[in-house]
């Protein structure tokens, strides 16, 4: 998951009980290992904390899931932060499933939005946060005291948003779509490289094949040979020594001539 959320709970000496997510294993869910969760409910876990489109991957939780994570939440007396942040930027007709609009689900609840991303606001920063009323409230008072408020120039850009012209926002999902299925189709065509399409977002994560070199020293050997930029992927998860995430919202032939160098490289470091 985003590696934002494990270092909040690392801020406020918070303990992290990491929960399987086996995203290669089909397209139909983004399958998270819910037998685990309930276990981990079962120890004593008090917030669980999750991104639905997932960041980084772009899976997005099936409709069963999110009921099984709402139930389990409220059975357990679970408080809930769910982060939504491409929540509108859904690809290929998919569907998408609220946790917050289960009849089921936790008392403590919060669902986390925003126009940093699809919007491309990310420089206002911008969000909006919705839920349990107890909690808001308690919300609003600490931002009272850390930030007073959004400046007013960010809250003025909030008036467009879901107002947008029409036929922008399925221009925009178009868009980036075609970009998303190109990069696809040439990661696919490289022996051993792995990854699954992306249903939301717009983030690529990449598994290689074995390299002559670690992941960290890949990583920028794209940044000073290929004028690549991406996030190594143990900075979602430890288990994720051979990964990658790379950020696919840009111009199309840019994207791909990325895609295309760091491909080359791939082949000149992939181990024999």
């Amino acid at each position: 998951d985003y590696f934002a959320n494990r270092k909040l709970v690392q801020f406020f000496d918070g303990e992290i009980i990491p929960v399987v997510l086996d995203f290669l294993e089909s397209d139909k869910r983004a399958c998270l290992n819910l037998a685990e969760l309930e276990d981990a409910f079962k120890t004593g876990v008090k917030v669980f904390l999750f991104s639905n489109p997932n960041n980084p991957t772009g899976v997005i939780y099936s409709y069963d899931e999110i009921r099984s994570i709402a139930f389990l939440a409220k059975k357990y007396d679970v408080s809930v932060i769910a982060d939504q942040l491409y929540a509108r930027q859904i690809f290929d007709g998919r569907v998408y499933t609220h946790l917050c609009a289960q009849d089921t689900k936790p008392v403590n609840l919060i669902t986390i939005i925003g126009p940093s991303k699809t919007e491309s606001l990310s420089g206002y920063r911008l969000g909006v946060a919705f839920g349990s009323e107890n909690i808001i409230a308690r919300m609003e008072k600490l931002q009272a005291i850390v930030s007073l408020r959004a400046g007013g120039y960010s809250q003025a850009v909030l008036t467009s948003w879901f107002n947008e012209p029409e036929g922008w926002m399925e221009d925009r999902m178009s868009a980036h779509q075609r970009i998303r299925d190109d990069l696809v189709a040439l990661l696919h065509g490289v022996e051993g490289v792995k990854v699954r399409k992306t249903e939301a977002g717009s983030y690529l994560f990449v598994r290689v094949p074995e390299l002559r070199v670690t992941m960290r020293e890949f990583v920028k050997i794209l940044r000073f040979q290929a004028d690549v930029t991406v996030t190594i992927g143990t900075e979602f998860g430890p288990q994720f020594t051979n990964s990658f995430r790379i950020n696919f919202s840009q111009d199309h032939h840019f994207a791909l001539e990325a895609i295309n160098r760091t491909v080359q490289l791939i082949e000149r470091y992939r181990r024999e």
